[in-house]
């Protein structure tokens, strides 16, 4: 597709190299020296495709690939890693309840257990609120992100690195957007967390 007019160019059945390579023997010699730029996502066979036919057009890494796989690769495991660690910690507590504990200690106990079984249901419930945009969020649904962010360091982490990322696709001056985005891999990568370091490692050598 055309980006600038959003006339279709082309269409084709399969994802494969080959499938792709038709465009490059189908298309017009001189329309494809006019191409100055590609969108993609980070398929490493397309990559080489674009690169091979048209060694002059930058590769740009499309933004709804980039976000969407954070989501699910990082944002996605971050949050359900924490809420099995809540889940996993209420059986723990409820574990100390024995025969001959007394009534008030099993009830000390269970409320305890609960508060973790609602920590696990709250961050089960939070993943559109962690990928919509803070910009988009209600008042009252960016009050209730918050609080529960104070208590998980990593998902806090996870959804700043998210924000930035967002900022990043925004900014239009190359050096500007390449500088920001070395540090946020640099960052990703010092995080120690290791759904975000695995997610930056990879994405940082298409840059």
């Amino acid at each position: 597709m055309d980006l600038e007019t959003g006339d279709v160019l082309w269409v084709g059945k399969g994802r494969a190299i080959k499938d792709f390579e038709k465009f490059f023997e189908d298309m017009p010699s001189d329309a494809l020296s006019e191409v100055i730029a590609v969108a993609m996502d980070m398929n490493a066979s397309y990559n080489k495709l674009v690169t091979q036919h048209l060694p002059h057009a930058q590769i740009v890494y499309d933004r709804f690939h980039m976000q969407s796989q954070f989501g699910r690769d990082v944002l996605g495991v971050v949050r359900l890693d924490e809420a099995r660690r809540h889940k996993a910690k209420s059986k723990e507590i409820l574990a100390d309840i024995k025969d001959d504990t007394d009534k008030e200690t099993k009830q000390t106990i269970k409320a305890t257990a609960n508060a973790e079984k609602r920590e696990y249901s709250m961050l089960k419930k939070l993943r559109w609120t962690l990928l919509t945009n803070s910009d988009k969020l209600s008042d009252d649904r960016s009050e209730h992100l918050q609080s529960i962010l104070q208590d998980h360091h990593d998902l806090a982490i996870c959804y700043a690195m998210k924000e930035e990322m967002c900022r990043l696709y925004e900014l239009t001056d190359y050096q500007q957007a390449y500088d920001g985005w070395m540090k946020w891999f640099e960052a990703a990568k010092e995080s120690g967390i290791p759904a975000l370091v695995k997610f930056a490692t990879q994405k940082e050598c298409h840059i």
